[in-house]
């Protein structure tokens, strides 16, 4: 597969400020990441078998459940792949557990001059509350950049992949209907936001963390514009 330049288009537009909001992590937030996942990957090296979520204090889930997002234009359902990105998914389970997806916005709807993406997950919202902010901390939480190869046991984390054969072992790929996790420049900056894709982006594998798919509803998901809204997004059965 050809190797993409980081200045491709579709890059710049998920890393643009009017796209992914201002993500900046103090320092200290990173090198609580750097002993989670950098210090921490020596340790799983030698054993292979670990349970991810048993080796942070981030919300994570293994295994793959079902969300369905009830929107104005109607009802969107998603399955979540906690067995190949267990962060990204224990994170965004958390925020729909919580009820903090509840009465958001789509603030970001591209379709011209093709279809391409469409983001959720703002923290203006309809109430003008920022239900993403723990309420203990004060703070925003954010997860770390997370792809899992087919050919690894474990997701990598904080790094982005380039090389053409790990790029064509991606799991979980930027393919119509799949979700993404928006970020800023920042790697490990991921946190509440989130894309749904109306088009396969391949530029985007590997520098991006893809967790879920549009199941049933992506006809609503292609009427969606921006200012429609999540009434309310809640874990279901399968």
């Amino acid at each position: 597969m050809k190797e993409f330049k980081k200045d491709n288009k579709s890059t710049n537009i998920l890393n643009n400020k009017t796209f992914t909001d201002q993500f900046l992590q103090p320092v200290f937030i990173f090198l609580i990441l750097n002993s989670i996942f950098i210090s921490g990957c020596s340790n799983l090296k030698k054993k292979e078998d670990i349970n991810i979520c048993s080796t942070t204090i981030l919300p994570c889930h293994n295994s793959n459940v079902y969300v369905l997002l009830i929107t104005n234009r109607g009802k969107i359902k998603i399955e979540l792949y906690g067995q190949s990105a267990p962060i990204t998914v224990g994170n965004f389970l958390d925020f729909v557990e919580k009820g903090a997806y509840n009465n958001t916005i789509f603030n970001r709807v591209i379709k011209k001059p093709y279809p391409f993406l469409i983001r959720g997950g703002e923290s203006i919202l309809k109430e003008n509350k920022n239900k993403f902010i723990d309420v203990k901390t004060g703070k925003k939480r954010y997860i770390p950049l997370e792809i899992k190869l087919r050919t690894k046991y474990l997701p990598i984390y904080g790094k982005e992949i380039y090389d053409s054969s790990q790029i064509n072992n991606i799991e979980l790929k930027h393919k119509r209907s799949y979700l993404s996790m928006a970020r800023s420049k920042n790697l490990n900056s991921g946190s509440s936001q989130f894309y749904i894709l109306l088009k396969s982006l391949p530029e985007l594998d590997g520098r991006y963390s893809v967790f879920g798919k549009v199941i049933s509803g992506m006809n609503i998901v292609d009427l969606i514009e921006e200012e429609d809204f999540i009434i309310e997004a809640k874990r279901v059965d399968s």
